[in-house]
């Protein structure tokens, strides 16, 4: 069972056809390397030297009423996206052009998590850096959802 690999592009199709059963609005998703999503800037100005310098593309925004959800998702545990929602969530340092993305929602909150399979090894590592998150989402190939939250928050 522990065998079943995932892909990532899998894992964001589950979770975008989930949310969009529980009534969430996608504003944006990207799968890997399609470079079809929206490409977010960093706040600072010295960053902007190159067009797409320090940018990132979310896996997936939505809204639903005046909550927000970012996700990045992933085929397996990766400690620096977990890093990296952290930074995003902590210092706001994108905080410009996600509320540029989100101004026609009238959004009051963000909520930034991650999406895996559901695999144990990789939910229980995930589980270890929760901390920095919202939320962790993990799917069965079948698309079946599992829901892990930071016990401080209740957002789905």
């Amino acid at each position: 069972m522990e065998r079943c690999l995932i892909k990532e592009e899998r894992v964001t199709i589950n979770i975008l056809n989930w949310l969009e059963s529980n009534g969430w609005k996608i504003i944006c998703y990207d799968f890997p390397q399609s470079g079809t999503g929206v490409l977010i800037h960093p706040n600072s100005v010295e960053n902007r030297t190159t067009k797409n310098k320090g940018g990132i593309i979310p896996d997936i925004i939505a809204t639903r009423n005046s909550v927000a959800l970012f996700f990045e998702n992933k085929d397996r545990f990766v400690l620096s996206d977990f890093e990296k929602i952290k930074e995003i969530k902590t210092l706001g340092n994108y905080s410009n052009s996600l509320n540029t993305i989100l101004s026609d929602f009238n959004i009051t909150s963000i909520y930034y998590g991650i999406g895996i399979p559901a695999i144990e090894r990789h939910i229980n590592k995930s589980l270890e850096n929760i901390d920095g998150i919202d939320f962790l989402i993990s799917t069965l190939e079948s698309g079946e959802i599992q829901i892990n939250f930071d016990e401080n928050e209740v957002l789905l």
